[in-house]
């Protein structure tokens, strides 16, 4: 379903990614999410009880992405999302049970997805490794351009998500949305049963919440 190029072989060849297509998707469950994450915070928070940020990032997948991140002047944000609720306090924004359960797994896991729209998507998938600059509107309507060397996901019509800028405006996940499309940026150091452990946890958020939803297609790359 996914196309790789070559360049993306050469320059990151020991980077995989992920992808899960479900089905069944709707705007209810809210209470039902609403009970999972208040759940699995306390886990998370229970995992880190006297958190440190330096340590934190001595751990995978943390490093991984960190070091990815360091090379362009950057900081990791699902690191920033998981420090807002261990040290914040704060929960998950009410943005949709479908697009919540990929933010609580991002902050579980820590591995940097990309949730999309299926049917906004047009003909075949790739994942690129950005050689000019180019544009698209991410979720807040803004142009943005692709930065040299990062990886980015696109379909026919142009760029639907990357590492450094995020998922894109014109196929974002809405309460119109009846399948996405959960997609796994791993960097060189993340292995593939972590990224296989996420996608289901992911769906298993999505499986308590709305009744009815099954996975179309899983596979990593």
């Amino acid at each position: 379903m996914i196309n790789v190029t070559p360049l993306v072989r050469s320059s990151y060849p020991k980077t995989k990614f992920g992808f899960m297509v479900v089905n069944g998707i709707s705007s209810t469950g809210r209470s039902i999410m609403d009970n999972i994450e208040a759940a699995e915070i306390e886990l998370i928070k229970a995992k880190y009880p006297d958190y440190q940020r330096k340590a934190a990032l001595a751990t995978e997948p943390l490093c991984h992405y960190a070091a990815y991140y360091k090379r362009y002047k950057k900081s990791y944000p699902v690191l920033g999302q998981l420090e807002s609720v261990l040290l914040k306090g704060k929960s998950l924004p009410p943005v949709g049970t479908s697009i919540e359960a990929m933010f609580l797994a991002e902050i579980k896991n820590l591995l940097l997805t990309a949730g999309h729209d299926l049917d906004s998507i047009e003909g075949a998938l790739t994942v690129g490794v950005a050689t000019e600059s180019m544009g698209y509107k991410v979720l807040s309507g803004q142009e943005q351009h692709l930065v040299n060397n990062d990886l980015y996901l696109a379909d026919e019509k142009g760029t639907l998500s990357s590492i450094l800028n995020g998922p894109d405006h014109r196929t974002r996940i809405t309460e119109a949305t009846r399948s996405a499309l959960y997609f796994v940026y791993g960097v060189e150091g993340v292995t593939e049963p972590l990224i296989h452990a996420h996608l289901q946890t992911i769906f298993s958020y999505l499986s308590q919440a709305i009744q009815g939803v099954e996975i179309q297609d899983m596979e990593i790359i």
